[in-house]
């Protein structure tokens, strides 16, 4: 575990000369709906900056990041300073390898692309179907309360096989922990992810003995029926809690934004009404647009130089996950919503490297399955009103308030 690098002031002040737009960068231009030109702008001029408000460098280009999460850059995730560790413990994403490999190594099958679909599918179309029953009749809804929320937490406690309970009460468990994953010297917010950090494995510990007795299919008893896994049952509670966070925020998020882009883009949305397998590439480019996961941090081990910026031992480094999907070296057009992208998947929505998304497939697969049955079963589908997408650390629309033609 390294301690992150303090910057002298002379150096800082050096750094602030070198840097005058990176200098000039806020939190609230990281987190704010409507600012993302702002780091547009940044990436044209100064793709590796020093940000002084987040004590480190940041990253805005798409190739720069991927460099930076591979593991041949030497970047660790193993730092005391690290705001995803202090919300949700130590577990596979805030260790590196070899301690990463055992840790997420019992969890690796049950999450491959054909195990996915195979295994899920029928139960996320089964209660994407139930939950909109429950509102179909009324014409109006504001679809996080209504849906996503619910639908996220239900389809977690299946795939992970035990009960959660109140999905209001889960939702807000990991709005804590979202919230303190902020890099803005406020205590409040870990504290608060810690208390909910305990409840919530009081819950998942006790749902997991009972359903080792129980013996019942799922993806917790073939992790513990895996000859392989050699994980405490606090190990394993550890794990799931991270396999639920992207079960649940992720989830939410992929399917609030897509159906926002779709709604405010008409023409793609009728290309999707008439041929409904262009969906999932309206879900990838959505996820590239406004990823549900936009910022990512590391810390350097020894120096490396990304671009033409030698980083020291130590220090902390993030990503914009935002300026990084929206690069034009990568992206042609990039700010426009193309649901035929052929490289929309060459985003860093689900990270890169050994610490890329467990769960990518069954992301995909989930709210593609969601805002297909949203599409086909309400009508003339309309914007009310929105909040628009925002956050630091994850990114989704505070609210999203539609109407359709009930029948």
């Amino acid at each position: 575990m390294i301690s992150q690098f303090v910057v002298s002031e002379a150096e800082r002040s050096l750094r602030i000369s070198r840097f005058p737009m990176g200098a000039k960068i806020t939190l609230a231009d990281m987190a704010d709906a409507g600012r993302e030109h702002v780091l547009d702008e940044l990436r044209a001029q100064e793709p590796v900056t020093w940000f002084p408000e987040l004590g480190g460098w940041l990253i805005t280009s798409r190739d720069g990041a991927r460099e930076l999460l591979l593991p041949k850059s030497g970047a660790t995730v193993e730092a005391e300073q690290n705001m995803v560790r202090a919300a949700l413990g130590t577990m596979m994403l805030t260790v590196d390898a070899p301690a990463h490999d055992r840790l997420r190594a019992p969890f690796e099958r049950p999450f491959r692309a054909r195990e996915a679909e195979r295994t899920f599918g029928g139960f996320i179309g089964e209660q994407a179907d139930r939950l909109i029953d429950q509102f179909a009749g009324a014409g109006v809804a504001e679809l996080h309360s209504v849906f996503a929320a619910e639908f996220a937490v239900a389809v977690a406690g299946y795939v992970i096989g035990l009960p959660l309970g109140e999905s209001a009460q889960i939702d807000a468990y990991y709005a804590d922990f979202a919230a303190a994953m902020v890099y803005d010297g406020d205590p409040e917010p870990v504290l608060r992810a810690e208390r909910a950090r305990v409840q919530l494995n009081k819950l998942l510990l006790a749902g997991l003995n009972a359903h080792r007795e129980s013996g019942e299919a799922s993806l917790t008893n073939e992790v513990l029926a895996d000859p392989g896994n050699e994980l405490t049952d606090d190990e394993v509670v550890a794990q799931l809690r991270v396999v639920m966070f992207g079960a649940v925020e992720t989830i939410q998020a992929s399917v609030l934004s897509t159906l926002l882009l779709l709604l405010t883009h008409p023409d793609s949305m009728e290309q999707c009404l008439a041929n409904p397998t262009l969906i999932p590439g309206a879900v990838d480019e959505a996820i590239r647009l406004i990823p549900p996961v936009a910022f990512i941090e590391r810390w350097i081990d020894k120096e490396l130089t990304i671009g033409s910026v030698s980083i020291g031992a130590g220090e902390f480094v993030g990503i914009s996950v935002i300026a990084a999907n929206r690069d034009p070296e990568v992206f042609a057009d990039p700010l426009t919503f193309d649901i035929h992208r052929a490289n929309a998947r060459h985003g860093l929505g689900f990270s890169a490297g050994e610490h890329h998304c467990l769960g990518v497939h069954l992301a995909r697969t989930q709210t593609v399955i969601a805002v297909a049955k949203l599409l086909s079963r309400l009508p003339d589908l309309t914007l009310v009103s929105v909040i628009e997408p925002s956050g630091f650390a994850f990114r989704r629309p505070g609210s999203l308030e539609i109407s359709w033609r009930a029948c």
